[in-house]
């Protein structure tokens, strides 16, 4: 008979497939730059990563329990 799984069995889980992920955005996002230096007038590369930053800002402001205005003004703070 299998045991189930248990609150911070489940937790330490995902929290190993949230870090692989980020590594594959990484690597992702090294190829996605390639792309764009080869083709740099594309404004379709730029865009793309409109979509990735407002995505990755909405998942921060969630963990974080923050406005994701509050994180975008961070952001531009840092320029």
């Amino acid at each position: 008979m299998a045991t189930e799984q248990t609150a911070i069995e489940l937790y330490n889980e995902r929290i190993e497939n949230i870090a692989r992920v980020m590594d594959w955005i990484n690597l992702e996002l090294d190829n996605h730059k390639t792309d764009a230096k080869a083709n740099p007038k594309d404004w379709g590369y730029a865009g793309d990563l409109g979509l990735v930053l407002e995505r990755l800002v909405q998942a921060l402001a969630f963990i974080s329990n923050r406005e994701s205005e509050d994180i975008e003004k961070l952001i531009s703070e840092c320029r």
